[in-house]
């Protein structure tokens, strides 16, 4: 009767993995959203240690990242990939060969089929008002230039994959995405937001007369969207895991609201929408989800805003109860009262904390009724977060990264673990000096010494 004992025992094996599997902590948000989009600020190096360190997969891209050991085993998302395959940016000082202004006016948006190059091009982002230099945009309401774009941005994702196949493509993603184009204007001598109505009395680019366009679009929005629908299908077709990311800065004003009725909206809708603005809106605007186009597990706050404490924690915790997430885009601040860092390295350690909770709770699989934000503090059985303290467990490991604001800041240890070691935590928060003597440990409970240890990193190791 061998059998019935061999049976009993693989019985026994099934239930005990199943028990296990149910145990693991599931993530409340799929991994390709929890990414770290800096991209336009620090250096490739620096931005994938860091990301690595915080347990980031996904990386916004940075020429030299696939050149990089570190970026083994991550995926990058290309942030505004168009920009990617021509010079944008218009100089006036420069001089341009018959070749380039044959392609500038062929391929870009045109306020003017009279004027003379570079007066005829319409101008998107304006650097500094008064120099006469400008950026533009690609002209998608013709056909020929979306084809263009999609088969030489392509071309150019699989160039960084040929260098290293174990940094894997992720996707595209778009800064503040404005459906009939972020086309700027000078007026009294600041920028503003303009419209092509502004220059050509209608949602369109100038037409030169001597162009034949074998294809246009109705009107410049249109084309924009279905150069979106384009190319998210042959991205799709390349690369089936591919994901799509925007950032407009209010999700419903600046985006769903422009193209919630299209009955087309569906093929070209984020799998992602983030949200630039510096409100609680992303998750408190019922809107958004009424909408069908988007879900709060993929919606992340990216504001560049904001530095102090009570609004970081006040963003942190409305996505860490609502299972969103909250993140950097492109940069670190430079707008609102949040400084310039031009590296992560600069960065407070309080800040790169606050903004890994949300997606840290998900990854550790904290349920959405543990966690609680009573306006003030928030908590639950894997992060903590006051005016006095900052601190979560890392994914994974058995390591609690904190950052102590007040000499009143006490980190809680589980009752069957114990504190075995602390380090301070350097500019990318790894682990650098041991500072577990800087530390009284009284039962579960974890304190400062001394008010040196303010405002710093450091992980502790717990068994």
């Amino acid at each position: 009767m061998k059998w019935i004992s061999y049976f009993l025992a693989f019985l026994s094996a099934v239930s005990a993995l199943a028990q296990n599997t149910q145990s693991r902590p599931q993530s409340l948000m799929p991994e390709y959203v929890n990414f770290y989009g800096i991209s336009w600020r620090g250096s490739a190096h620096d931005n994938l240690a860091y990301a690595r360190q915080m347990s980031y997969k996904y990386v916004f891209y940075q020429k030299g990242m696939e050149l990089d050991p570190l970026s083994d085993g991550m995926y990058f998302y290309i942030e505004t990939p168009e920009y990617s395959v021509y010079r944008r940016g218009i100089i006036s000082k420069k001089t341009y060969s018959k070749d380039e202004i044959n392609f500038y006016e062929s391929h870009c948006v045109l306020k003017d089929s009279v004027a003379a190059f570079p007066a005829n091009l319409a101008s998107g982002w304006i650097a500094q008002p008064g120099s006469g230099d400008f950026t533009v945009l690609l002209d998608f309401q013709q056909q020929a230039v979306i084809s263009w774009a999609i088969d030489s941005i392509l071309d150019y994702t699989k160039a960084i994959q040929l260098v290293n196949p174990r940094f894997k493509f992720a996707g595209f993603a778009w800064d503040e995405p404005t459906p009939a184009g972020d086309f700027w204007d000078i007026e009294n001598g600041k920028r503003i937001h303009a419209k092509l109505e502004k220059w050509n009395n209608g949602d369109h680019s100038a037409r030169l007369s001597s162009s034949a366009r074998e294809k246009q679009f109705q009107s410049y929005t249109d084309g924009h969207l279905e150069y979106y629908k384009q190319l998210f299908s042959a991205t799709r077709k390349l690369y089936p895991h591919s994901h799509f990311i925007s950032e407009p800065y209010s999700i419903y004003d600046s985006w769903i609201k422009l193209i919630k009725d299209r009955k087309d909206a569906k093929d070209f809708s984020p799998d992602i929408l983030c949200q630039e603005g510096s409100t609680t809106m992303f998750v408190d605007d019922k809107r958004i989800a009424a909408s069908g186009l988007i879900t709060k597990q993929n919606i992340l706050c990216t504001t560049p805003d904001k530095f102090g404490e009570a609004v970081n924690l006040l963003l942190a915790a409305k996505a860490a109860v609502n299972g969103s997430g909250f993140t950097w885009y492109g940069r670190f601040g430079g707008t609102g009262d949040m400084p310039d860092y031009k590296n992560i390295t600069e960065v407070p350690a309080r800040l790169k904390l606050i903004r890994v909770i949300p997606a840290w709770e998900n990854k550790n699989g904290s349920s959405l009724i543990s966690r609680v934000w009573d306006g003030q503090t928030y908590k639950s059985s894997n992060a903590f977060a006051s005016a006095d303290i900052i601190y979560a467990k890392k994914p994974g490991t058995q390591q609690i990264f904190a950052v102590f604001l007040t000499s009143n800041g006490t980190i809680h240890i589980p009752s069957n673990k114990k504190v075995v070691s602390i380090f301070a935590a350097n500019d990318l928060f790894s682990a650098e000096a041991d500072a577990m003597n800087d530390f009284q440990i009284h039962g579960q409970t974890v304190k400062t010494k001394t008010d040196k240890s303010l405002n710093k990193g450091f992980i502790l190791t717990i068994r």
